[in-house]
């Protein structure tokens, strides 16, 4: 539709076998049913399968939501990631100033789930003011408000939202993206990276040992938020802000990272490069979400790619600030990187002559590597799943204990009841102790599944690149050298049949096949340069992507993965530890 991948077009690099057969450059995208895409876009033709509709789904419908109701959702949840948690809802709420009885019937109303959706998080704001105003709390009474276009405005104090009670340190974000409804491509054209069209020819510099010492603390980072829907109508389409260190953040749309995929993996067909997450008809928060994740693994693979990561288009799709208006303005080369980079002597001498049986080796353990890695990207998803719903399930307790002392504050003694007392005082102790170990089991999962989880699928990406870089290999490193020199032997022979013969007119024949001959073997001499050209390119690619990454990225992950358990679990242990010491005061008689 509108918003569909361009449609690539069929390329030959007149070197040998052509490049892309398909005319959707994510044909051959191999991701996995962890996140949730399907191994190729959705078909024009074919309808997505219909979503679970929610119960609320016509309570509020096309409503004008109060400009608090923004406000606060975007309180808790900076990332728009269109969710946020029951403890993030409890927090809100608890600004109402409202009785903790009401707040947990409130929550109680409209969730269930460790999760609460934007719809449902409006819904409680609207129960929040009719419990201000003294009426019932009714999701009818909201829903019929809601068909005058009347939603009532709670009074909330989001001053003292602040950040929550955990001693987790908390996940950086990106700053939140500015944007507008307008359409973003109207800005006025200017080229302001003095963009060289295709890649600089000259000696190349991808050789040598490896990568520097302490790479990994030089990696470049590159965040990708979701800045909202714009155009119009059938026009409509998601637009990411990416954030870098290289400028102001630029706004892009999904057709644009498919574009800048297509031109990199033509140019760089012998390198490493991971395919994107592909387009969906009718996409739901939850599928957006993991997009964005997919698509800042991806921008992030590339931006840190030793040898992708100077090339000049990639450089202006993260700084132009109109990149759909630039395209229109320049001639973007599609020519495959041997041909403007050559090697010199050294280079090709550092090619291992066992190169084959290394590339075979890891060739035959990818579909094991990639499965297992599938694994344990599901388990802990699972894990991050169950710390999320024990985040809520204390949140919930917490509200559960608060309106429980809120309604159990007589004692039917009718006198002052010091065990009555004692016991409603330690009850609040471990609800306020619930609530700080809801806080950072809220924080723990959210950096679990920002950071560990991340880092966890790029190594599972990081294979399945490897094994689509082993598919385009064998798909595009033949060549037509051996037929052209048959044709340069014919040649030959006839040339010196014609000089022999010397017949009318033989001059001007034998200079003909002579030129032929000739461009012949130049042609012959560029393929036999871009077959060691592309055994420079495998051996870089296992030796300082492959190596480099698979291993010293992993070691850097479970090192940040073990430091924030146990920073979680020293938290615990602390609240824990204070509790202890206040409920020995609770009294017994």
């Amino acid at each position: 539709m509108f918003n569909a991948p361009r449609p690539g077009v069929r390329y030959n690099t007149n070197l040998g076998a052509s490049f892309v057969d398909d005319n959707n450059p994510l044909s051959s995208s191999t991701y996995d049913g962890l996140d949730p895409w399907s191994a190729a876009p959705s078909p024009v033709t074919t309808p997505p399968p219909p979503a679970v509709p929610s119960i609320f789904s016509n309570v509020i419908a096309d409503a004008t939501a109060p400009p608090v109701y923004n406000k606060a959702f975007q309180a808790v949840d900076p990332s728009f990631s269109g969710e946020v948690s029951v403890n993030a809802l409890s927090r809100v709420l608890t600004t109402s100033s409202l009785p903790a009885s009401t707040i947990d019937r409130i929550v109680n109303l409209v969730s269930s789930r460790p999760r609460v959706s934007k719809l449902e998080f409006f819904i409680a704001l609207a129960l929040v003011a009719l419990a201000q105003s003294g009426k019932d709390l009714s999701i009818e009474q909201v829903a019929a408000l809601a068909s005058q276009n009347n939603l009532p405005e709670p009074s909330l104090d989001l001053s003292t939202l602040g950040g929550t009670t955990s001693t987790f340190p908390p996940i950086p974000l990106s700053p939140a993206p500015q944007y507008s409804p307008d359409d973003p491509w109207t800005t006025t054209f200017r080229n302001s990276q003095g963009y060289t069209n295709g890649s600089t020819a000259g000696i190349s510099s991808v050789s040598g040992g490896g990568l520097p010492p302490d790479w990994w603390k030089r990696q470049e980072s590159v965040a990708v938020n979701l800045a909202g829907q714009q155009g119009f109508l059938l026009n409509r389409h998601m637009v990411y802000s990416i954030t870098t260190s290289r400028g102001a953040p630029v706004q892009r749309r999904y057709s644009e990272f498919v574009f800048v995929w297509d031109c990199l993996v033509r140019r760089y067909p012998f390198r490493i490069l991971p395919a994107l997450p592909p387009k969906r008809i009718g996409p739901d928060a939850n599928f957006l979400e993991q997009r964005r994740r997919g698509l800042a693994r991806w921008i992030n693979f590339v931006i840190n790619h030793p040898v992708i990561r100077d090339d000049g288009l990639l450089s202006v799709f993260l700084s132009e600030p109109s990149f759909d208006e630039w395209r229109k303005y320049t001639s973007i080369s599609m020519d495959e990187e041997s041909a403007s980079k050559r090697l010199d002597r050294v280079e090709e001498m550092a090619i291992p002559s066992d190169l084959e049986d290394k590339l075979t080796l890891v060739r035959n353990k990818l579909n094991l590597l990639i499965e297992h890695w599938q694994r344990i990207c599901l388990i802990t998803e699972r894990l991050v799943k169950r710390r999320e719903s024990a985040s809520a399930d204390l949140s919930r307790m917490t509200m559960t204990l608060n309106a429980l002392v809120e309604g159990n504050g007589e004692c039917w003694r009718g006198e002052e009841c010091e065990l009555c007392g004692g016991v409603r005082t330690g009850l609040g102790i471990v609800a306020r102790r619930a609530s700080v170990a809801a806080d950072s089991e809220e924080q723990r999962t959210r950096m679990m599944s920002m950071s560990t989880l991340e880092a966890l699928k790029a190594q599972r990406d990081l294979y399945i690149a490897t094994r689509d870089f082993f598919s385009r290999h064998d798909r595009l490193s033949s060549d037509q050298a051996e037929r052209i020199k048959k044709h340069v032997e014919t040649a030959s022979l006839r040339l010196e049949t014609i000089k022999s013969a010397k017949k009318d007119g033989w001059a001007d024949e034998a200079e003909r096949i002579i030129s032929t001959i000739e461009r012949d073997q130049a042609t012959i001499g560029t393929l036999l340069a871009r077959r060691v050209f592309i055994r420079h390119c495998m051996w870089h690619e296992l030796r300082v992507v492959l190596h480099n990454r698979e291993n010293t990225l992993l070691t850097q992950a479970v090192r940040a993965f073990v430091r924030e358990e146990v920073d979680f679990v020293d938290g615990a242990r602390a609240n824990l530890g204070g509790l202890m010491e206040e409920v020995e005061g609770m009294p017994l008689e």
